[in-house]
């Protein structure tokens, strides 16, 4: 009567491609890929509504050509519209912010030259 020490493998779910058994997509409620998708795009379209400093200094540093022209042209009037409608009052106050904090000194540190 002996019995075979060696454990027989347990085999994964059929419907999961991993042997670790995890909730999977009910966490999110749908499916993974498609709720990624939608936060990306999201994320971006945000960016690109409030940080149109950041979209105009890109475009700045691109290498001179006629479709780069266009480029800075576009980025140039998206910084000026969303400056006339607030879009980048919240980006403003958090630079002007860090700069404060950057410009921070001890009392026994020398102030930063320009």
């Amino acid at each position: 009567m002996s019995e075979d020490p060696s454990p027989v493998p347990r085999r994964p779910r059929e419907d999961m491609a991993s042997p670790v058994d995890l909730p999977g997509s009910q966490l999110i409620g749908g499916h993974p890929l498609g709720w990624t998708t939608v936060t990306i795009a999201v994320a971006s379209l945000f960016l690109a509504l409030t940080n149109a400093v950041s979209i105009n200094a890109w475009a700045a540093e691109l290498a001179p050509s006629p479709t780069s022209a266009r480029i800075v042209a576009a980025s140039e009037w998206w910084l000026a519209t969303s400056d006339a409608i607030g879009l980048g009052g919240t980006r403003a106050a958090m630079h002007r912010a860090w700069k404060g904090w950057q410009a921070a000194r001890f009392d026994s540190q020398p102030a930063m030259a320009d």
